[in-house]
């Protein structure tokens, strides 16, 4: 009897799940397929159900990450834009952030996305275009901004958020998203 659709989507969210999370931590190289499938208790031939191969698991991991970040969360309704804006803004830059489980994979995965290949690359620039058109959306709301201004506030983020993933001076930490954060309310007009 095969499988039904829900099981074989609950199946995917799984693989993508455990691929998400050790990309995050170890890289693309240092991760088998093997790997993944044993952290999500599959067997390798579960995965060829559903992907091609291991880049392409990359791919649409980095893809599942980004559309179940909080930035891809639906604004509040009694929240203003503005306020949106700068709770996700204040939580990316966070330390709680910095350490959690579901990191960004933009910073995350900054070093790692250079050395794979187009699909990858693809992936993460269509993902990193999508976050620079919903801060746009939050900010144009309340404060006009231009694109070059949203693309200087989310580079400065996520080279923060990559940079303080490698510092294990915890004060220094602090030190770089408190300044990045006051950075991005001065550049978006004291949010």
């Amino acid at each position: 009897m095969p499988y039904s659709k829900k099981h074989k989507e609950r199946t995917r969210k799984s693989i993508l799940e455990s691929a998400q999370s050790l990309f995050s931590s170890k890289g693309f190289s240092a991760v088998t397929v093997n790997e993944v499938m044993q952290d999500c208790s599959l067997t390798r031939g579960a995965f060829y159900a559903h992907f091609k191969s291991k880049s392409e698991l990359y791919s649409e991991a980095l893809k599942f990450s980004a559309t179940n970040s909080e930035l891809a969360k639906m604004k509040p309704k009694e929240t203003s834009s503005k306020e949106w804006l700068s709770q996700l803004l204040n939580g990316y830059l966070s330390i709680e952030h910095v350490n959690g489980e579901k990191p960004c994979p933009l910073a995350f995965l900054a070093t790692d996305i250079v050395s794979q290949d187009k699909t990858a690359k693809k992936a993460y620039a269509h993902t990193y275009k999508n976050m620079n058109k919903i801060i746009i959306e939050y900010a144009g709301a309340d404060a006009p901004r231009n694109k070059d201004d949203i693309l200087s506030l989310t580079s400065m983020i996520i080279g923060a958020v990559a940079v303080s993933r490698t510092i294990e001076d915890k004060s220094l930490v602090k030190k770089i998203l408190a300044s990045c954060r006051q950075q991005v309310r001065s550049m978006l007009d004291g949010i």
